[in-house]
């Protein structure tokens, strides 16, 4: 009898040493698969941040290749040189680039990159443009009615110095009482993403929505950033440097002669208009309208550089915006005045 209680007993025994140890074991799995989890993570981590870094470093260069094109292009001796040239006899890839925001793609390191610089007098001064201008973009943009009364009105409100708001308007009192309140400019705008405060302008009207131009068979993407700039000389606009939605918005050129304007120019940037009417003639019925607020300067000092960086596995990316000042009194030949990363 004792003996089978000895017996009972070591059983139990074996039996919690058994349960013990299989939650033991349980445990240690369990901080080991934590264990790699977390190694994997953490070295998943340290990939994906090197190949952060290199994107950037990416597009950080082709930032420096399109800042070396607009050295280039203010160059007195390389300017002579060029037009002593005839088109044919320059390698494409030694080219000038244009400053109408096309897309300039190459290939740099392990990965692509690709450079777009808009020349900022090829766009209308938000601080200077007249009521007429902005009714006119508005109505482009698809805006009517009391929508683009608002967005005319408040801009014009923004930006004069008095308290008086206009019938469609808005001046401290509108924008004190929004949730996150603060006082109307009364000044002119320091730069283009200020339109954001202004009542009526919203994100995709700023950053672009997809429209269907009358006479267009695709939709596009035009926002206000596209066509306004706090850089630009006023209302007349360098055509060199328009966009397509400056031409369309602005000048009201139909679809097919904006387009025109851009592929012409990409043989050669236009000298002035007589050169512009024999190599454009469809603008010539146009000119009587819109000739004022064309220009021909072949340098004007501000400019937007984009560049974007992907490699294949990472097709969004690295971007980066800057907007440049050419002055030769800077120490490097020019002055970043504004530095934007990741934009949109």
């Amino acid at each position: 009898m004792k003996m089978k209680r000895q017996n009972r007993k070591i059983g139990q025994e074996k039996g919690v040493a058994l349960v013990v140890t299989i939650w033991i074991i349980t445990i240690l799995v369990i901080v080991a698969f934590e264990f790699s989890s977390a190694m994997r993570l953490e070295s998943y981590s340290v990939k994906n941040y090197q190949e952060e870094a290199q994107l950037y470093a990416m597009a950080c260069g082709a930032y420096e290749r399109a800042l070396g094109e607009l050295s280039c292009r203010h160059d007195p001796f390389l300017r002579q040189k060029k037009k002593d040239l005839l088109r044919e006899e320059i390698p494409a890839a030694k080219r000038e680039w244009l400053i109408d925001g096309r897309p300039y793609t190459f290939p740099l390191g392990q990965g692509t990159c690709q450079v777009r610089i808009y020349g900022e007098a090829g766009k209308i001064n938000i601080n200077l443009a007249s009521e007429r201008t902005l009714r006119q973009v508005a109505t482009c943009l698809g805006l009517e009615g009391e929508s683009r009364d608002i967005l005319v009105d408040s801009i014009l409100d923004w930006r004069d110095p008095d308290d008086f708001y206009r019938a469609h308007g808005a001046e401290n009192e509108y924008y004190r009482s929004l949730q996150e309140p603060y006082d109307c400019k009364n000044g002119y705008l320091a730069t283009i993403e200020e339109l954001l405060l202004v009542r009526g302008v919203s994100k995709e009207l700023f950053w672009g929505k997809k429209i269907l131009f009358p006479g267009e068979k695709e939709e596009k993407i035009v926002g206000l950033k596209d066509i306004f700039s706090v850089y630009a000389a006023g209302e007349q606009i360098d055509l060199n440097a328009a966009g397509w939605p400056v031409l369309r918005c602005f000048l009201g050129l139909p679809g097919e002669v904006a387009e025109k304007v851009i592929s012409v120019r990409e043989e050669r940037e236009f000298e002035n208009l007589t050169d512009l009417t024999q190599r454009v003639p469809e603008i010539q019925p146009f000119l009587k309208e819109i000739g004022r607020f064309i220009s021909f300067r072949p340098l004007h000092p501000y400019y937007t550089i984009e560049t974007r960086a992907w490699m294949k596995d990472n097709e969004l990316g690295r971007s980066l915006k800057a907007i440049i000042k050419i002055d030769a009194r800077e120490k490097n030949g020019y002055k970043v005045i504004q530095w934007i990363d990741h934009i949109s």
